[in-house]
């Protein structure tokens, strides 16, 4: 799982660094990006890599933990059960504040430490007003289907060796089975790092549009005009830069 992860956060580091590249219209850095996400930012990947699936996790878990107070709270039992929701909510926030996918795009694009590039993530999102924005996570959901798709055939495939080779591929337990899964494993992992880099692009475009729709104006004019009038009609009002002379 840790390796999977590492490998996953390298190329989301490295895409990071090489769109920041081109939306500042600065010459290709992606060689650099990489020997840098694998030598000077590897510590950080590592880290995070190890704490922020399962931190993300606790906190889909815990969402429903959120106090709602009401007339009811006056009961003595109710109130401690208040208290220590709270408490382990409050932790919960403040991990997720660090241990977020999105600390990996900051490293990548300004080069901070794991920590503090979560922060000044949220703090990014929190200004804008968009952190409703960046939890809908339909591209991670729509590519998650398709890994799902391809480890299923993946794993009939290996099925179908299974049957037409003498020798198998496995004669560990139920023959079939077994192959079954360690096809479905190989599709999954393999379509997951692969489609790691679209995610990750898209991570990086979001992250610079909130940072610095300006410079893209600047830079890519044709570009900005066409995904500020996107951006509008999925998310009407969320853009703050009319009075920046983009509008």
């Amino acid at each position: 799982y840790w390796t999977y992860q590492v490998l996953r956060n390298i190329i989301m580091v490295t895409v990071a660094g090489t769109i920041g590249s081109w939306w500042f219209d600065k010459p290709s850095v992606q060689h650099e990006t990489f020997v840098r996400a694998t030598i000077y930012n590897f510590g950080s990947i590592c880290f995070g890599s190890l704490f922020v699936g399962p931190v993300q996790f606790l906190r889909q878990v815990t969402e429903g933990l959120r106090p709602n107070r009401d007339e009811s709270s006056l009961m003595c039992l109710y109130e401690c059960s208040l208290f220590f929701q709270e408490k382990i909510r409050n932790c919960v926030d403040s991990l997720a504040n660090s241990f977020t996918p999105w600390a990996f795009t900051y490293v990548g694009l300004y080069y901070y430490g794991l920590k503090e590039a979560g922060h000044k993530a949220n703090e990014l999102f929190e200004k804008r007003g968009w952190s409703r924005i960046v939890t809908d996570d339909l591209i991670s959901s729509v590519l998650t289907m398709v890994s799902l798709v391809i480890g299923g055939l993946t794993g009939s495939f290996a099925v179908i060796l299974e049957a037409l080779d003498a020798r198998g591929l496995s004669s560990f337990g139920h023959p079939m089975m077994t192959a079954f899964i360690i096809g479905f494993m190989i599709g999954i992992v393999l379509s997951t790092v692969l489609f790691s880099i679209i995610e990750s692009s898209v991570c990086a475009v979001i992250v610079c549009f909130a940072a610095s729709p300006v410079e893209f104006h600047l830079n890519h004019p044709q570009l900005s005009k066409e995904m500020r009038h996107a951006w509008r009609e999925v998310w009407p009002g969320s853009l703050d830069i009319e009075n920046s002379g983009l509008a």
